[in-house]
């Protein structure tokens, strides 16, 4: 891992810790809110520079969909059970909040499931578009070129699967 995506790893991780932060002291603000306030917080403290926070919002909040569209399947899956000790094991407990705000929060993003090579991810499965490998994640990571292939391009695989 070079020293940028070192960088932006480590931005992604203090952003989704002070989210969290947030999250646990907050009542009744929104998941769009809690991002909104964590992204002008890093901004004020990070070395990052704002294009650089605002790819890691995106990020972050493109992974907080994913795992609200997880369901409960995945909850009871044994992927589940193996990242849920690590900083998203909170995640599951946000999804209890109104499915307008989920909505609001989705509509802003528009990954539509496609990753490439330097992208910071989340927990999931990730295929290589080219020739299907997948590669596991169960903290975050900057996704790589495929193994297998040296392709740069990704689908997630549902997390319920």
């Amino acid at each position: 891992m070079d020293n940028q995506d070192h960088k932006k790893k480590k931005g992604y991780d203090e952003f989704v810790a002070e989210l969290q932060k947030r999250w646990q002291e907050s009542d009744n603000v929104s998941i769009k809110e809690l991002v909104n306030t964590t992204h002008a917080y890093m901004e004020a403290v990070s070395d990052l520079t704002k294009d650089e926070l605002a790819l890691i919002a995106e990020y972050v909040k493109r992974d907080l969909v994913e795992l609200e569209d997880s369901g409960d399947e995945f909850r009871d899956s044994l992927y589940y059970r193996r990242i849920k000790e690590t900083v998203w094991g909170w995640l599951s407990d946000i999804t209890d909040k109104s499915q307008l705000e989920w909505h609001e929060l989705a509509t802003e993003l528009k990954q539509h499931g496609e990753y490439q090579a330097g992208d910071v991810v989340g927990p999931g499965r990730f295929d290589c578009t080219l020739c299907a490998h997948s590669h596991e994640v169960t903290h975050p990571e900057v996704l790589t070129t495929c193994l297998e292939c040296n392709h740069s391009h990704f689908i997630r695989r549902p997390l319920a699967v």
